[in-house]
Parts: C-alpha cells; structure tokens; sequence
C-alpha cells in the first residue's frame, strides 16, 4: 500500500508545473485541475476557490472600493471613509486601506484615526471627555497634546538650587550653586575719601 501512495504522489509531482496566471494566482497544474495554495495569490487578489479546471476562476481582483492583505480570505474589505473632520491622507489601493487624519486643530482620537479629537497645545492636557484641561497645580506639559507630568521635587545635580517653582509649562528651573570659597574677594567701591 504504502508503494502504491508513493507512487500516485510521484506520478502527479511529475505532471504538476508552476505558472503565473493575470487573475492575480500562481498556479500548479496537473492533467485535470488547476490548484491554487492561498501562499500564492497576490496581494490585492482575493481566492475565490481553491482549485477548478479554470485558473481564471481561482482569485480575482479586488472590487473598487474594496482592499485586502491577506489574500488567504474569500473576500475583500470595504475601504474606510474618511468623514467629518477626517481628512484623506492616503487613498485606498486593492491592499491597503485608507489612511485618515485630522483637519488643522484636531488630532487623532485613537490608533487608527477612527475620530478627531481638539487638540490641546502646551499648558493643557487632554480628557476622557474628547476636550482639554489646564494642567494642573503642579503639574506641567510642554509638548502639544501631550498628558501634564508632575513638576520635579529636586534639581538633578546636587550642585544647583532651585530658582522657579514651575507652571503650566514649565518644569522647575535649576541654577548651579557658586560656592562661597569660589567667589572672588569682596572689592570695595573706589572713590570714598
């Protein structure tokens, strides 16, 4: 039995061939049926059935206004519309979809741009509720549309001090300490009689 397996195995790999077909498939052939291994279709193309007497029966084409990139599907996802205050970046191809942004002012809600959200500028942060706050006491953000981050407890060299507490804006501002022994000597005015 198991000659008899090996020997149907060895007769189709002999009259199986490979070819690239214009409905987006590469094929392997054999007397009766053409198959089609979804690792084989083209981007763009969507598998219509696995294997059939027509190559052109296989895959086809994406529809116009539908995209895919795993052609390993039967079907083709519609494209995105950008809509409200959407603007199209990047129109829809037969394998990638639309890429959506914001109108000047608004920024991406979310990963993919599903919504626009006001963008909030340096000073303020932005909500849950889709708007911005100021940040608050002691806290600051100096990035656009950015969450406010607390204000540092200490100078990062132990050199310097302090000089403004911080605000909306800014973090705390350090200044190097000139140590009293460094100072030069203490000049008297001239010009006293």
């Amino acid at each position: 039995m198991a000659v008899i397996t090996w020997l149907i195995v060895l007769f189709l790999g002999i009259q199986c061939s490979v070819g690239e077909i214009n409905t987006g498939c590469l094929t392997s052939v054999t007397e009766i049926y053409v198959y089609v291994t979804p690792l084989l279709i083209f981007a763009g193309n969507r598998l219509v059935k696995e294997c059939g007497q027509n190559p052109k029966d296989l895959c086809t084409p994406c529809e116009p206004g539908t995209y895919t990139m795993d052609p390993t599907k039967y079907s083709c996802y519609p494209c995105t519309q950008c809509v409200g205050a959407q603007v199209t970046l990047q129109a829809c191809t037969a394998t990638t979809d639309t890429k959506c942004g914001c109108r000047e002012g608004l920024t991406c809600g979310d990963e993919s741009c599903s919504f626009c959200v006001k963008t909030c500028e340096k000073g303020f942060e932005p909500t849950e509720y889709r708007d911005c706050r100021k940040c608050p006491n002691g806290t600051f953000n100096d990035k656009v549309h950015q969450k406010c981050k607390p204000w540092s407890t200490k100078c990062s060299n132990p050199n310097e001090q302090i000089v403004f507490k911080g605000d909306a804006l800014n973090d705390i501002k350090c200044v190097p300490v000139i140590p009293q022994t460094t100072r030069g000597p203490k000049v008297e005015p001239s010009g006293k009689s």
